[in-house]
């Protein structure tokens, strides 16, 4: 079955030959999650027809506020098969930035003459006599207001098609559907109250005295930068706020090169003390930076996550340290209460109030799937929560035919390669190379997986339904598939690549040196470009790990480190 560990199950599969016989993939979605999805079904001979909302690639940053850049850095975020080229200077891309990355991919890839724009999937359903399942889409679906793309007018006379495929994949994105909670005595607030989907531009709240809810990466962003147009700003976080990270750090390097096989190696009883420990490191370095505003920023996030006890190993993550620099650059205040809505203001639990005329909630989104909604709400259902699917991505019931991608959330990493690996695992299953367990093992591990996250990530992995370690997970994808990268042996005949692995940033590069479709000329190109993490904090992650192996060693099992 597997091999039951602290970190959930990781289980192999059985390798078969190629079934000559290909499938007819529907791919309901055009953001980055279906391009690698894509690239890698035609890679192996298969067809695939990819139904967009949008007149343009990219999903989620077409849509995303004018500003918007992502919380990784360009290395973390992209894929084993494309690059930049800009491995030794990596760089937080903007939305529009990244578009021209996944355009770039596309191209290369032919990707487009598979994509029909402004196309809406109605109907999703199994034909109980062929075992097809039959696609019912909609043309002319238009859009309006959308931040990276010119309005496109609907067409209500475009008629309904339906298409048959082998196989559904959803690749529809986290992003659609708003969660906007009805907030106490909201009835009575005169002021503008809008769900961050709706929110544009820092301008448009020039002179207002604005409250922000929610301190996840969006929130932290938009607080930040409405906070320069503001007359006075608030951000509330109810509960604990997300481990922050700076994205650049004190060097002026991106603080994701940390995000590393030596960290993350680290056994989980082990993690919240490198997390203490890195943040006293953190805060005494930037007593030396000349920059006053940076010091106190980076010595508030320091205090921050040491007083709430969290660390990247037991906490989803806030990417990006803005409410903390509109906390100590221009005043901004933050409370952690529940709070009643008055018509001017809020007031919290602890009797203190913000006189507010605006309130942007960054209160998160809805995994909904309305396309199953008719023939097939158990899909539906099931999608709402990644953990009941094989590896989060494969839908048991139905295991070869239909599968959800980009649904597992890395606590820290990137989404992408996460998607990448989902894809190429399903990939090599449909086409006959890998033999999936019954379905009663892939629910037992499934559930043995929830177990895990929900017990590193406690209250987070219930709030978040996908939410992972980037390391364990894509790791644990690349044992099932058989690329995991061979790491004692890298140790003594490729040193460098070895180094490059466990101490820079933590990409999938490193699942293309070995196993099914590995391209290791190209890969060990990639890794002479990659820099590494800084010396300090590699220094404290390899003592605990070191440590911890020693502890191991000596018959304490639950030191036992993560593939070291």
């Amino acid at each position: 079955m597997g091999n039951k560990s602290s970190k959930g199950y990781d289980v192999e599969l059985k390798h078969c030959p190629p079934n000559p016989i290909k499938k007819h993939v529907c791919i309901i979605g055009g953001g980055s999650s279906a391009l690698i999805l894509m690239k890698e079904l035609l890679s192996l001979g298969h067809t695939v027809e990819c139904f967009e909302r949008l007149p343009r690639i990219g999903g989620v940053y077409v849509k995303s506020y004018q500003n918007t850049i992502l919380t990784t850095s360009s290395l973390m975020t992209a894929w084993s098969d494309f690059s930049d080229g800009q491995e030794k200077d990596p760089k937080f891309w903007t939305a529009e930035e990244y578009l021209v990355y996944l355009e770039a991919f596309a191209k290369k890839y032919d990707l487009y003459k598979y994509i029909n724009f402004l196309h809406d999937v109605r109907t999703v359903r199994k034909c109980n006599i062929s075992g097809k399942w039959i696609v019912t889409v909609k043309g002319g679906y238009g859009c309006k207001d959308i931040e990276r793309c010119e309005d496109v007018p609907a067409d209500p006379d475009a008629p309904c098609v339906t298409k048959t495929f082998d196989a559904v994949c959803v690749c529809a994105g986290t992003h659609n559907y708003s969660s906007l909670p009805n907030f106490p005595g909201q009835e009575r607030f005169k002021g503008e109250l809008v769900h961050s989907e709706h929110y544009h531009k820092p301008e448009d709240y020039a002179g207002k005295r604005v409250l922000i809810i929610g301190g996840g990466e969006s929130g932290s962003d938009i607080t930040n930068e409405i906070s320069k147009f503001a007359a006075k700003t608030a951000v509330v976080i109810r509960g604990l706020h997300g481990h922050i990270i700076p994205r650049i750090q004190g060097n002026g390097r991106v603080t994701d090169l940390n995000t590393n096989r030596c960290r993350y190696s680290n056994p989980f009883i082990f993690g919240d003390a490198i997390g203490y420990v890195n943040q006293i490191a953190k805060k005494f370095v930037a007593n030396f930076l000349d920059d006053k505003d940076l010091k106190n920023v980076l010595k508030k996030i320091s205090d921050l996550n040491m007083h709430q006890k969290t660390s990247a190993f037991s906490k989803t993550g806030c990417k990006n340290e803005g409410f903390v620099t509109a906390m100590v650059t221009r005043g901004t205040e933050l409370h952690r209460d529940s709070f009643e809505l008055f018509e001017n203001k809020v007031v919290f639990a602890d009797g203190s109030e913000f006189e507010c005329d605006a309130i942007v909630a960054c209160t998160g989104f809805r995994n909904v799937f309305p396309f199953f909604d008719e023939y097939h709400p158990e899909i539906a259902y099931a999608g709402m929560n990644p953990r009941t699917h094989f590896k989060q991505s494969i839908y048991i019931e139905y295991p070869t035919e239909v599968a959800f991608f980009g649904f597992a959330r890395p606590a820290f990493g990137s989404v992408p390669p996460t998607v990448e690996m989902q894809s190429r695992l399903f990939s090599l299953v449909l086409n006959g190379e890998l033999e999936l367990p019954s379905k009663e093992t892939m629910r037992f591990i499934a559930s043995e997986d929830q177990k895990n996250w929900e017990t590193r990530f406690g209250y987070d992995a219930r709030r978040v339904k996908g939410l992972v370690d980037f390391q364990i997970y894509c790791d644990g994808i690349a044992k099932t598939i058989g690329v995991f990268p061979p790491l004692s042996k890298l140790f003594f005949e490729k040193p460098n690549i070895w180094w490059k692995i466990m101490f820079g940033p933590f990409t999938v590069h490193q699942y293309r040196l070995v196993g099914p479709y590995a391209n290791p000329k190209r890969a060990e190109e990639v890794y002479d470009r990659h820099p590494i993490g800084d010396f300090l904090e590699s220094a404290i992650t390899a003592s605990f790990l070191l440590t911890a192996k020693v502890l191991s060693v000596l018959g304490f099992e639950r030191f036992t480190p993560n593939d070291f």
